[in-house]
C-alpha cells in the first residue's frame, strides 16, 4: 500500500501539482471575492448616503414625477443602495456562500452598480459638484481594488466604466480639461492598475507558499507511515489502518483477516551473502507480497527485521488463504537462491494467519495479534515453508 502511495506522491507532486494549485487558486480567489463583497457593498451603501446628502443640500436639478418633484441624482443613487442592500440580505442567508451561480451574481451586480455610479457621476458635473468627482471616483476604485483585486475581470467591470465616464466628461465639457486634471487621472489609473496587479502577486505568492506546505506535509506523512528499506507500510501506518479496521468490524459485524509472515532462516541469508544482498532480499520479498494482495485497501505492512503483516479487511478465511498460497506461489517464481537453509535452496517463508470471526464476539487488536503470531509459530515449527491457520 505505501508503494502506491509513493507513486500517488509521485504524480501529484510532478504531474498534477500545476492543476491542483490553479484549481486551489480558483476555489480560494472565489471565496475570497464572496466574503470581501459584503464590505464592498457596505462601502456602497455609504457613498450613496453622502451622495443623498449633498443632494439634499444642494437641490439643483429636478425631474417631475407625478405630484411633485424629486432630485435628479436621487434615482440612480437610490438604486444602488436597494441594490447593495438586496445583494447584502442574499449574502446573509444563502445556505452555501461557494455556489458558482453566487459568483456569478456578484459579477453582474458589480457592472450595475459601476454604471449607476457612472450616471452618479455625471449628474454630480452637471450639478455643479465638480470638485467632488475626483474625489469620490478615487475613493470607488480604491476601494474595489482593495475587495476585488483577486478577480481582475471583476475589477475591471466596475472600475473602466467609471474610469471611461470621466475621460468621457472631459470630452463633453473641454473647458475643465487641465494639464493638472488630465495627469492626474492618469496617474489614478496606473497607480491603481499596478496596485492591484502587486496585490494580487501577492495572493498568489502566499497560495503557493501554503500550497508548498501542504505538500511538505503530504510528504513527510507518508514518510512517517513507509519503511525506508521496503517502500512497504511501516508499523504506525498498519496500526491506524488496523484500529479503523476493527471499529468497522465491530460496527457493522464484518470481518477481516491478518497474515503474519517470516522469512526462513533470514540470519542464515544475511550471514552467508552480506547485509546488502539481505536488504535486497527483503525488497523482493515485499514487492511479491505488494502483488499477491487482492486490491487497493489490503495493507502489507513491515512489523520488524525479517517479519512482515498483511492486513486483509472485509476478507474471510477462504479469501487470507487464497493470499497466502498466491505469495507462496509468486516467490517461488522468484527463484531466489538460498544456499544457507536447511529448508530449500531458495527464499521461503511461513505464514500465520488470524481472521476475526463475524459473530457478537469482539476481539481486540492484541487478541488477533497473538493468534496470528501463535499461528506463525506454529507453521515454523511444522518445517517451515507453509501457512498455518489459527484456532479460535
Amino acid at each position: 500500500m505505501c508503494n502506491r502511495l509513493s507513486e500517488w506522491s509521485v504524480r501529484l507532486f510532478k504531474r498534477q501539482r500545476g492543476k491542483t494549485f490553479d484549481l486551489r487558486y480558483e476555489n480560494t480567489r472565489q471565496q475570497a471575492i464572496i466574503a470581501s463583497a459584503s464590505w464592498f457593498l457596505w462601502v456602497n451603501i455609504l457613498f450613496s448616503c453622502v451622495v443623498l446628502l449633498r443632494a439634499y443640500f444642494n437641490q439643483s436639478v429636478e425631474v417631475v414625477l407625478l405630484d411633485g418633484t424629486i432630485s435628479l441624482i436621487y434615482l440612480p443613487v437610490l438604486a444602488i443602495m436597494v441594490i447593495a442592500g438586496g445583494i447584502l440580505y442574499i449574502l446573509f442567508f444563502v445556505p452555501n456562500r461557494q455556489a458558482l451561480w453566487l459568483w456569478s451574481m456578484l459579477r453582474i451586480v458589480m457592472v450595475v452598480l459601476s454604471l449607476l455610479w457612472c450616471i452618479t457621476l455625471f449628474m454630480l458635473f452637471s450639478s455643479g459638484g465638480r470638485p467632488i468627482i475626483f474625489a469620490l471616483a478615487s475613493l470607488l476604485l480604491l476601494t474595489s481594488l482593495v475587495s476585488l483585486y483577486f478577480d481582475a475581470r471583476i475589477w475591471f467591470c466596475f472600475s473602466v466604466p467609471l474610469e471611461i465616464t470621466i475621460i468621457a466628461l472631459c470630452l463633453v465639457y473641454p473647458s475643465y480639461i487641465t494639464v493638472t486634471n488630465v495627469l492626474a487621472y492618469l496617474s489614478l489609473t496606473l497607480l491603481v492598475e499596478s496596485a492591484r496587479r502587486m496585490l494580487n502577486n501577492w495572493f498568489i505568492l502566499a497560495l503557493r507558499r501554503e500550497q508548498e506546505n501542504i505538500d511538505l506535509i503530504n510528504r513527510l506523512e507518508i514518510q512517517a507511515n513507509c519503511d525506508p528499506l521496503t517502500g512497504l507500510a511501516n508499523r504506525r501506518a498498519f496500526q491506524l489502518l488496523l484500529d479503523k479496521t476493527i471499529q468497522r468490524k465491530n460496527a457493522q459485524q464484518g470481518t477481516f483477516a491478518m497474515i503474519m509472515v517470516d522469512v526462513d532462516k533470514f540470519k542464515n541469508y544475511n550471514d552467508f551473502y552480506g547485509h546488502q544482498a539481505g536488504d535486497d532480499c527483503l525488497v523482493q520479498v515485499a514487492s511479491v507480497m505488494e502483488n499477491a494482495v487482492r486490491r487497493y485497501h489490503d495493507m502489507v505492512a513491515r512489523f520488524g527485521g525479517e517479519e512482515f503483516i498483511i492486513l486483509l479487511p472485509e476478507a474471510t478465511e477462504p479469501d487470507a488463504l487464497d493470499v497466502a498460497l498466491r505469495i507462496h506461489r509468486l516467490l517461488e517464481e522468484k527463484t531466489l537462491e538460498h544456499q544457507a537453509s536447511d529448508v530449500a535452496p531458495l527464499v521461503t517463508i511461513s505464514m500465520g494467519i488470524s481472521c476475526s470471526d463475524n459473530n457478537n464476539v469482539k476481539k481486540d487488536e492484541n487478541t488477533l495479534l497473538l493468534q496470528a503470531d501463535t499461528a506463525l509459530y506454529q507453521a515454523k515449527h511444522s518445517g517451515r515453508n507453509r501457512v498455518s491457520i489459527a484456532e479460535f
